[in-house]
């Protein structure tokens, strides 16, 4: 098995309408929501999943957003750092998406491979017009970077597997991580926001295509349930704090 651990890294709280949590709910009504990344350690290197928020948007976040929350620990850097990472000793990043609070940091890993859905990449770049204002351009628009484009799920290393996970956006991916110990983690980025999406089956707010969104949401608890396997969603505060947090780790 290459897995060795898995490290869950927060980046951060903001504010989101429940409208845009739920696909069903018509309540503006703000609640407060974690930013989440994930380091999977392997025998064959180290993975990040997802990037957060780009340092450059806090500060406007934090001027004007009463629900935000971020520190300097919260940096995607520090949160490395704690368990004896700097951006360069990253291998690979995948990322789940490219919208703002998922593709942010993307610019710090100049080293790395980028892997990404090809068909999320090319709608980032033209996306329709109620969708634009969550991919900013400059998050993924990097010169020079390595970017592997995917096309369906993907191996990457032994006991770390990419899902494609569509509807929530066109190009979605989810990743599987076989920890040795542990058992299987699923870790759904925006297939899920809160444990109620998977409990419920309830589709995010924020959705491309809110049929395949739930279709892949049934799709990952099939695997789960199949493989006795968790499915951890990405902005859950209330899940986030079951958690280990980094430097403690899931093996």
């Amino acid at each position: 098995m290459a897995v060795q651990a898995l490290y869950a890294l927060q980046n951060g709280f903001f504010g989101f309408e429940r409208s845009g949590l739920f696909y069903d709910e018509r309540s503006g009504e703000k609640t407060q929501i974690v930013v989440t990344c994930y380091l999977v350690k392997t025998s064959d290197g180290t993975i990040l999943f997802d990037t957060g928020l780009a340092p450059r948007a806090v500060p406007g976040l934090l001027r004007t957003d009463p629900l935000a929350r971020f520190s300097d620990d919260d940096l995607l850097v520090h949160r490395l750092d704690s368990i004896g990472l700097e951006p360069g000793s990253v291998d690979a990043v995948v990322l789940s998406h490219l919208h703002f609070d998922h593709a942010g940091g993307a610019s710090l890993f100049p080293k790395s491979e980028l892997i990404v859905q090809q068909d999320e990449y090319a709608y980032a770049h033209h996306p329709a017009s109620f969708f634009a204002s969550f991919y900013y351009q400059k998050n993924f628009d990097l010169p020079g970077y390595r970017w592997r484009l995917l096309d369906g799920d993907t191996e990457l290393v032994p006991g770390v597997t990419v899902l494609r996970t569509d509807g929530h956006t066109p190009g979605h991916q989810s990743l599987l991580v076989e920890l040795p110990g542990a058992g299987p983690v699923i870790l759904a980025g925006d297939c899920a926001y809160w444990q109620e999406h998977i409990d419920k089956e309830r589709v995010p707010g924020v959705v491309w295509n809110p049929t395949l969104a739930l279709h892949s949401l049934k799709r990952l608890k099939t695997l789960a349930r199949l493989t006795r396997g968790r499915i951890f969603p990405s902005h859950d505060p209330v899940f986030w704090q079951t958690l280990k947090k980094a430097p403690d780790a899931y093996r």
